[in-house]
């Protein structure tokens, strides 16, 4: 069984203006003749259906107004289907957090996707603390069992002119991470697209609550430091994602599958980072 951890549903628009970013499609190695009218589930299900992909999680994200509506959309959107998942999303900056976290369980979504770069915000301002806080207590309560999953590139101050402090580091992760031990924490991309590996390695140390996603990261890490980073987190911390529409699931599940073996993982390691740790976060029996 596999499970794609990491997928977007964009709109044409989205996919043409981040495919005229050149130097950024070329520096994180975007596929965007493959993304090329790949905006629905439809095109979804079929590329998943021919590589052998049982589920999917989608990711959205939304300004502060659209919160409500965008959630309201992927949920009617999972409900449809009978291989869609979806994560919320949430704003630091809204008001309504509380409420919105309450409804999204109610419809048994557990995942949380923020984007601080795309959303415009701090990692470590006070309302993402307390956005965060009010997260845990949730958990803590029993009154939800959500895992937030953190966006990260390094370079989006470049490329999308966002203020630099908006940026999800390794650092900022890492610290973020430590203080909310009862949220579980997806670190996209192995933990910091385009970061300077030495800074995942320094800053993202092996935690119960840290999770990291293989989206796009083999294509831009190198294979020897991708598999140090599987060594070092270990098989139970590891979720396959591919960041689709970018890339195609039948190419992702052959690089990670061997990149799985070079680190040593055995064909039960291996279910883990394909579906079970997933799973388990999503709660899926």
């Amino acid at each position: 069984m596999i499970i794609d951890c990491h997928t977007h549903i964009f709109s044409s628009r989205i996919i043409a203006n981040v495919s005229a970013k050149s130097a950024m499609v070329k520096k994180i190695k975007l596929h965007t003749s493959f993304a090329k009218g790949r905006t629905n589930i439809s095109a979804l299900e079929k590329d998943c259906r021919s590589s052998g992909v049982d589920s999917c999680l989608i990711l959205p994200t939304a300004n502060v107004a659209d919160i409500r509506k965008i959630n309201s959309s992927f949920i009617e959107l999972a409900a449809g289907s009978d291989f869609l998942f979806t994560a919320g999303t949430l704003h630091p900056f809204s008001k309504d957090n509380r409420q919105e976290l309450l409804r999204l369980q109610t419809q048994g979504v557990r995942a949380i996707k923020l984007c601080s770069f795309s959303q415009g915000f701090s990692l470590s301002a006070p309302e993402t603390l307390n956005l965060f806080k009010l997260i845990e207590t949730l958990n803590v309560s029993g009154s939800g069992r959500f895992f937030v999953i953190l966006d990260t590139f390094s370079f989006a101050h470049e490329y999308f002119g966002t203020p630099r402090l908006h940026t999800t580091t390794p650092l900022l992760l890492g610290d973020i991470a430590r203080k909310y031990p009862d949220i579980d924490f997806v670190a996209a991309h192995m933990g910091g697209l385009t970061a300077p590996p030495e800074e995942i390695f320094k800053h993202l140390l092996p935690s119960k609550n840290l999770y990291l996603d293989t989206s796009n990261a083999a294509h831009t890490l190198s294979g020897k430091e991708f598999i140090r980073l599987l060594e070092t987190h270990g098989p139970e911390h590891i979720l396959f994602g591919t960041d689709w529409p970018w890339f195609d699931h039948k190419i992702e599940i052959d690089i990670i599958g061997r990149l799985l073996d070079l680190a040593g993982y055995n064909s039960e390691e291996k279910e883990k980072v394909f579906h079970r740790n997933i799973a388990n976060l999503l709660g899926i029996v």
